[in-house]
């Protein structure tokens, strides 16, 4: 897969500072954000539905070499401007896995909560629907069978750029190498895996990324 090397300047490995490397972050942030609004307007709603139609068929397939049958999957419910999974998660919920959705609790933590689209949700402020029930902890994210985890950026050595709240830097780790390189995905739309991004040390690492264009794979995966 061809990589984006627009460049992202600083990362650890260059010796930056901390504060460099925050402030790096926060201008890639800031780039990508409107880039995803302005090229889903650009896309209009035939491309729209092209896009999720995609982005359907590769997470159902990488679902189907991961999980042989029905499990739990912890996903997320994305937001307008990120890659359309709704569809997949609906393709999912009917083939009989139980999908796990993240809702933000105060401490900057996550909760996770069983999600029915056959059942309305009440609107968080950012227009995502939140499942009402009964809230499980991170060992339901760890427990998973599969995970879909969001992100804003990869390079292409895995490292991730999220939306700078440190949810999934503080549960990734959890993980155990297993878990990590065979059933956790980062879903980003593919020109949003760089050559090279700022991060710290603890910013999480994923070998497996998926995009409309299909499964990437991260340098540590050889």
């Amino acid at each position: 897969m061809h990589l984006n090397t627009t460049p992202a300047t600083s990362n650890s490995d260059a010796g930056a500072s901390a504060d460099d490397i925050s402030l790096d972050k926060d201008i890639l942030r800031s780039q990508i954000r409107p880039r995803r609004l302005t090229a889903r307007s650009h896309r209009g709603e035939h491309g729209q539905q092209q896009m999720e139609e995609l982005f359907t068929a590769h997470i159902l397939e990488a679902v189907a070499q991961r999980v042989h049958s029905p499990g739990i999957i912890a996903a997320y419910l994305p937001t307008k401007s990120e890659p359309p999974i709704v569809q997949a998660l609906n393709a999912l919920h009917e083939q009989g896995h139980r999908i796990l959705v993240p809702v933000v609790r105060p401490g900057r933590k996550l909760a996770w909560v069983h999600w029915d689209p056959t059942v309305e949700h009440p609107l968080s402020p950012m227009g995502i629907p939140e499942p009402e029930g009964e809230e499980q902890d991170t060992q339901a994210f760890i427990d998973a069978d599969l995970r879909l985890i969001p992100a804003l950026a990869f390079d292409a050595g895995g490292h991730r750029l999220g939306q700078g709240g440190g949810y999934y830097d503080r549960i990734i780790p959890l993980l155990s190498d297993q878990q990590l390189t065979g059933r956790s995905i980062g879903i980003v739309f593919s020109d949003e895996i760089y050559e090279t991004i700022p991060y710290d040390q603890w910013d999480a690492i994923l070998p497996v990324i998926l995009t409309e264009r299909g499964i990437f794979l991260a340098h540590q995966q050889g």
